[in-house]
């Protein structure tokens, strides 16, 4: 990203109000300005200055986790802000990296990734959950009632069909496996 780009070019200038309003607005706007100025540089833990100094380039500690996908989650992040197609990276840890980025970049990046790492982690469990039923589901994992008595009632949910959650389980089921497991000892 150049420093011609809008994109940029419109977070400084943002910025630049935002200090400008601190340094000579009236009281209670002076005070929130700051307010909000400190509160943006403390999210990204740099100062004012390494932000609106574009070329300055630190290095930066990102946890991304230990799992494989999360790294080449960042990667993805870290191209898209930089454009960038490789990415240089110290292992500070088993699940810390260190970059060397500006701070605009380096906001931007952990914005961006602590966002969609979270999201992509709320996908994976939902997925994960799905995988399961649609694996019990295709292989009939349950439970063998033919030794229930008779007169015990089964459990009935008066819950409503959920329509497409059971199209997903049905879909799900049509990606995984054929294999057949087969009984080693047969129950007369």
């Amino acid at each position: 990203m150049n420093k011609k780009e809008p994109q940029f070019e419109s977070i400084k200038n943002k910025l630049r109000k935002l200090q400008a309003l601190a340094e000579r607005g009236y009281k209670g706007e002076a005070e929130n300005a700051k307010r909000v100025l400190e509160k943006l540089c403390k999210e990204y833990g740099v100062t004012l200055d390494d932000i609106l100094d574009r070329e300055k380039v630190s290095r930066y500690r990102f946890n991304i986790g230990r799992a494989k996908i999360w790294l080449d989650l960042f990667m993805q992040c870290f191209a898209n802000v930089t454009g960038q197609k490789e990415l240089r990276y110290r292992q500070a840890t088993k699940s810390e990296i260190v970059v060397e980025l500006t701070a605009y970049h380096y906001a931007e990046i952990a914005n961006l990734f602590y966002w969609h790492k979270a999201n992509l982690k709320e996908d994976i469990e939902k997925s994960q959950r799905l995988i399961f039923e649609a694996y019990i589901q295709k292989h009939h994992i349950f439970r063998d009632r033919s030794n229930d008595p008779e007169e015990e009632e089964e459990e009935d949910d008066d819950k409503p069909i959920d329509l497409a959650h059971l199209q997903a389980v049905m879909a799900m089921m049509r990606t995984l496996n054929d294999k057949c497991y087969n009984k080693m000892i047969e129950n007369k």
